[in-house]
This record gives structure tokens, sequence and C-alpha cells, in this order.
């Protein structure tokens, strides 16, 4: 089954606070961007398979969030959605 990002497909952005001091992070993209030189242009899955953590079986996009209060970086594990889930949310806002 097809999962994707919903911060990386612009569905919806990153909502999270920063650990330390409480502030709102900013989206500095996905984790797996960082890796290395080519690494934006490696398949998703395949950059899940070896970047240490459980997201692929947990369908998950690793972001990195920056606060630029406290010049704090975090991961941000975010859940991926499938297109049933798509579908019900763009439902849901087009008839409410």
């Amino acid at each position: 089954m097809n999962h994707l990002c919903p911060v990386c497909n612009g569905f919806t952005p990153l909502q999270q606070t920063c650990s330390t001091c409480g502030q709102a992070l900013q989206d500095a993209g996905r984790l797996y961007d960082f890796y290395g030189s080519y690494s934006p242009y490696r398949e998703i899955d395949d950059a899940k398979m070896d970047n240490g953590y459980v997201d692929r079986t947990r369908h998950q996009c690793v972001h990195t969030g920056w606060c630029s209060s406290c010049q704090t970086e975090q991961a941000v594990f975010l859940d991926e959605w499938t297109p049933a889930m798509l579908v019900t949310d763009m439902e849901k806002d087009a008839y409410q």
C-alpha cells in the first residue's frame, strides 16, 4: 500500500513545538535529504532501509525541525497518510 507524507506533499504544515523552549519548529525538510549530496534523489523507501529508524515499518516520514528561538535542531516523526485517508480528509473539508 502506498503512503505519503502530508507535510512533504503540502497537505498540512509542520505543527510541532520545540522540546527545549516550547516555540514552534520550522520545517527544515526531510532528514533523509541531509545524508549526502545525492540523498534527495534516492527513493524514499530506499533511504528508510538504512537510516537507523523504524520509520519504514511504522509508515513515518522523519523531518528536521529547526527552532529559531533557541537554535535547536530536532527530528520530527510524522505519520504518513494512505490514499484512503487523503480522500476522507478532502471530503470532510469540502462538505463542512
